[in-house]
């Protein structure tokens, strides 16, 4: 299961359907640089991973993963997060946010390479194959699943001089399975219809509300799991300094 080394104390707990509104992303940054830093923060505060060491650097390159130490949790309101104090001792992100035209990509993209993280630093087992999928999972059971679903489609066209490649991200789910996961952390966390569809594409509104039936015919599977969830919460995960 997705939470078994991270733990689900700030999914049950914490964890919010983050939508792409000034609520959740207020704007008050007066250059790009700014924002994207700006934008980074408010998407760890909402990941619950405001105590790691990251910063955005424009043009540049990341730079190799410092050695970080962990109490209590990886990431929630309560985890404690330091790093070696080395020279290197926060994460890097290189990233050119004007190679991003809609901010729902942005935020998208800079979710999944948290999860990435979080993936990265618990040492969740996976696979080169499943590995971009579970990224996108997990950034959904951290609320980001309204925009990793409407920026999941694919644009290939466009001329050689227009088309640029980071308006897309990486996706390692279908169309269809995003709006599925998005589906199913809204029946966990009991969200309504009107707090999700206002805020997906028109055309997914239609697949959204057919995952939900999906999930609603499966009852005894999803209660396991809400109290696989709930259990979890209880007894909270020892995190290895």
């Amino acid at each position: 299961m997705l939470f078994d080394q991270l733990g689900t104390g700030h999914f049950c707990d914490d964890a919010k359907l983050v939508l792409p509104t000034t609520t959740f992303f207020p704007a008050n940054a007066s250059n790009a640089q700014q924002l994207a830093q700006s934008t980074l923060e408010q998407i760890k505060a909402h990941a619950g991973m405001t105590q790691w060491p990251i910063d955005i650097t424009e043009n540049g390159t990341a730079s190799s993963l410092p050695k970080l130490a962990f109490e209590h949790s990886y990431h929630g309101s309560g985890a404690l997060v330091t790093s070696d104090y080395s020279e290197h001792n926060r994460i890097v992100i290189g990233l050119d946010i004007t190679q991003f035209p809609k901010a729902e990509t942005l935020v998208a993209t800079l979710s999944q390479q948290l999860s990435s993280m979080l993936l990265t630093y618990s040492q969740a087992p996976s696979t080169p194959q499943d590995y971009i999928a579970k990224t996108e999972l997990l950034a959904t059971m951290l609320g980001f699943g309204v925009m990793l679903a409407n920026t999941s489609y694919q644009f290939r066209g466009g001329c050689g001089s227009c088309y640029q490649s980071r308006a897309n991200r990486q996706t390692g789910l279908s169309e269809e399975e995003m709006v599925y996961s998005l589906a199913l952390f809204c029946r966990l966390k009991g969200i309504k219809n009107n707090g999700v569809l206002p805020h997906l594409k028109k055309y997914l509104r239609a697949v959204y509300k057919k995952s939900l039936r999906d999930i609603d015919k499966q009852q005894s599977q999803l209660q396991l799991l809400q109290a696989r969830l709930s259990s979890q919460a209880q007894i909270g995960s020892g995190v290895a300094e």
